[in-house]
């Protein structure tokens, strides 16, 4: 009983792991004579639930033809995957939204994509379809937008069915005015933050014009002035003087480890490494070109969007060069590994994980501690809250102030398809490794008025 059909899954999240299998389900034996049901089982913390597929086995030698390469089996192994896949996203979904315990799954299940069995939903029904369409989502972190957005829009229709070609550009007006008047679910009584109500609008926009493309609805509601474009960009910025602020309180903290000083260390990691994403700094590894004993030590990497998205653009864009400035070095002493060519030089942010998704988690968790632990730290120094998001567009917003050419601040972020890129590989194979070093050091310098 204890051989599985699939055991390759597993979470790791805030000390705990969840661990998933597909097997018989072990309160029932093969020698009463009943078949025994194939569940998916859910363990955590000594805590166990069964999910039922639907499949039943009557002996182990039937068990074990389900491992064979009959035709038979394979297809049976593939409708049991979809069912395993299915709980294993929820898993997921509700590790990432905080709500995750093995006793209330089957409910989450049940509510929102239906019983983990062959259970149809009607695609006309906007809140089944919408979370069909969330769990067929690859990454973990596109379902949980999805599934939050779900959520809102239910509590919106106070959940009142609706058919997806009911759902007009009245009623979408309406549910982003709702937004407007909602509360966050943080424990406190400050509003839904605009970034939250975009990324709701975002992915309820996304849902109906895939419904369209489906062919579910005749017409797509008009979401024209109700999502704000590049308010991102625009407003998550910190400014020199705030940046400094938050450096000259790293630099007084007795305890560089402490969780107020480490958020804001690793807040900081982030602004000086060229505003980059947390998933690349995670996979950010010692060269030589990084050596103290350069005179101008870099880092190289390439961004993880360039590299998703299996563009070529060109060998000069391939990489980019992180110039390692006083500043960035003194936060490398205290929070890198040592360095060592071709390993990690932050392997505590992705620790044991080995799976995407598994990773993905971790930069989640990650970022969610660093906003979490330096908000108190903004409030106490008179300055905007921020989240590690606001590096790159601090960053960004940093060097344009001090009139670096946008050329270099595109190639320094990574940018792919600015209107300059074409001109890009031409531009910074004239930039020294002294020039970068010299452009990124303003962003410790308050800019002249």
């Amino acid at each position: 009983m204890n051989k599985a059909l699939f055991s390759d899954e597993s979470r790791r999240f805030a000390g705990a792991t969840v661990y998933i299998i597909l097997a018989p389900d072990n309160r029932y034996k093969f020698d009463t004579g009943k078949s025994v049901p194939l569940t998916v089982c859910v363990t955590h913390q000594r805590s166990r639930r069964y999910f039922s597929t639907g499949y039943k086995v009557s002996s182990m030698k039937e068990y074990e033809a389900l491992f064979s390469k009959s035709n038979s089996a394979i297809e049976i192994r593939k409708e049991l995957r979809k069912m395993f896949d299915r709980v294993c996203a929820k898993v997921d979904e509700l590790i990432l939204l905080n709500r995750f315990s093995v006793a209330d799954l089957k409910s989450y299940l049940d509510k929102s994509e239906g019983k983990v069995t062959e259970k149809t939903m009607r695609a006309d029904d906007t809140f089944s379809y919408w979370a069909a369409l969330g769990a067929s989502k690859e990454k973990v972190k596109t379902r949980a937008m999805y599934s939050s957005a779900l959520d809102w829009f239910k509590l919106f229709r106070k959940d009142k069915p609706i058919s997806l070609g009911a759902v007009d550009t009245a009623i979408i007006t309406r549910f982003a005015k709702w937004l407007d008047e909602q509360k966050a679910r943080n424990g406190t009584d400050q509003p839904l933050s605009l970034d939250t109500r975009m990324v709701i609008l975002r992915a309820t926009r996304a849902v109906f014009n895939q419904a369209y493309k489906d062919g579910h609805t005749t017409m797509v509601p008009n979401f024209k002035g109700l999502i704000h474009a590049g308010n991102r960009r625009r407003l998550n910025a910190l400014t020199v003087e705030e940046v400094l602020k938050l450096w000259e309180y790293w630099l007084a903290s007795p305890d560089k480890q402490s969780k107020y000083a480490r958020a804001v260390g690793r807040w900081l990691l982030l602004y000086c490494l060229n505003g980059m994403n947390t998933i690349d700094m995670a996979k950010l590894v010692w060269t030589e070109k990084a050596a103290i004993s350069q005179k101008f030590p870099q880092f190289v990497f390439i961004r993880s969007k360039i590299d998703r998205a299996n563009k070529p653009i060109g060998k000069q864009l391939d990489e980019t060069s992180v110039p390692i400035i006083p500043q960035l070095r003194q936060l490398l002493d205290v929070y890198a590994s040592q360095y060592s060519p071709g390993e990690l030089v932050f392997p505590d942010i992705f620790l044991n994980a080995v799976t995407d998704e598994q990773k993905a988690i971790r930069v989640h968790d990650f970022n969610r501690r660093i906003s979490k632990n330096i908000k108190d730290v903004c409030e106490s120094l008179g300055i905007q809250s921020v989240t590690p998001q606001y590096a790159r567009n601090s960053f960004i917003s940093a060097l344009a102030h001090h009139g670096v050419m946008t050329a270099y601040i595109d190639y320094a972020v990574g940018h792919a398809t600015s209107e300059v890129s074409a001109l890009l590989a031409g531009y910074i194979s004239n930039v020294t490794p002294a020039m970068m070093q010299a452009f990124n050091e303003k962003i410790f310098i308050v800019p002249p008025i």
